[in-house]
């Protein structure tokens, strides 16, 4: 509704944008509402959970062995443009990242809660951490180990005195993923921490995206506006074009001004208040952690994912 009042306004800077983004946030609707429906049937929203558990698990250890393997291609097969850690279909480190925040959840408690397969789940769980670790995601590192914590102390949590099943997912999963790690290893990672200034040139953006909502704070530039926009407020020019913020927050303020941002925030405190009892919010809110430093949000794919799992979150009472 918002990206309709400002095409109607006229207070975008660019039509096509604002309608290129507007089908994308009517897409996430569409997701939302059609989860919200199918996944009331627990039957179905199991099923679907569990076959997202082993694709994704399995993608995990596919894209760390292309990834060594076979550097800058996708699926061994199509060369990339971005040759940086490419990780299967994630021709970015940082998307591949958010990918594993938003089904991690599925992995640990299914070692928690499946007591046949909980080594089949730590197995996977311990893949997925690995994989994000080979990346060299700084960020995805620090929130995939920090979401694993929080996943493990809220379930133990819920099941009051009964530590046990928690206890021993964790030990298997703590026991694993060091494992899987010690074999891709983590000098790159190490490398990448030592970096003097880790927020590089995104902090020029996030205050550049700052300025833009300083000039326009009720209707924004426009949905999806930023980057014909980012050119009049950057600091320097290095010659590239620069498609995101590489924070989502900073350009949704940019771009749908501070009744926009509420609209967000609302979405990112149910999650939140979510979070202790639904496991599953724990990945919606990790992304939208990462979504601080990074653009995980402005990719299609990932925010569709995002939604289908809320809407499937909030159709299951217990997560």
């Amino acid at each position: 509704a918002w990206g309709l009042v400002q095409l109607a306004s006229g207070s975008t800077v660019y039509g096509w944008d604002t309608w290129n983004s507007l089908l994308q946030w009517s897409m996430n609707l569409v997701l939302f509402f059609v989860a919200l429906q199918v996944f009331a049937d627990p039957g179905l929203r199991v099923r679907f959970l569990e076959s997202l558990l082993y694709f994704s698990g399995a993608l995990s250890v596919v894209a760390t062995v292309q990834a060594f393997t076979s550097p800058g291609k996708i699926f061994w097969l199509f060369p990339s443009v971005q040759t940086d850690f490419v990780m299967s279909p994630f021709v970015y480190k940082n998307h591949y990242a958010a990918f594993i925040e938003l089904v991690l959840p599925l992995a640990v408690m299914g070692a928690v809660r499946k007591a046949r397969h909980a080594w089949i789940c730590a197995i996977l769980g311990g893949s997925m951490i690995a994989s994000v670790i080979a990346t060299a995601s700084r960020a995805g590192t620090i929130l995939v180990i920090a979401e694993t914590g929080f996943l493990f102390a809220a379930l133990a949590l819920r099941r009051g005195g009964e530590w046990k099943p928690v206890a021993g997912a964790f030990a298997r999963m703590a026991l694993l993923a060091p494992v899987f790690v010690s074999v891709i290893g983590f000098d790159t990672l190490w490398k990448r921490f030592q970096i003097p200034d880790p927020y590089g040139e995104r902090l020029e953006m996030t205050q550049a995206s700052f300025d833009m909502l300083r000039d326009r704070p009720w209707l924004g530039f426009g949905l999806g506006a930023w980057p014909r926009v980012y050119p009049a407020y950057a600091r320097t020019d290095d010659g590239l074009f620069a498609n995101q913020a590489h924070d989502d927050w900073a350009q949704w303020a940019a771009e749908g001004g501070v009744p926009f941002l509420l609209l967000i925030l609302a979405i990112g405190g149910w999650s939140v208040a979510a979070a202790p009892r639904r496991p599953l919010a724990a990945g919606l809110v990790t992304v939208l952690v990462h979504a601080l430093v990074d653009y995980p949000m402005q990719k299609p794919a990932l925010s569709a994912l995002f939604f289908t799992l809320a809407g499937l979150m909030a159709t299951d009472e217990h997560g």
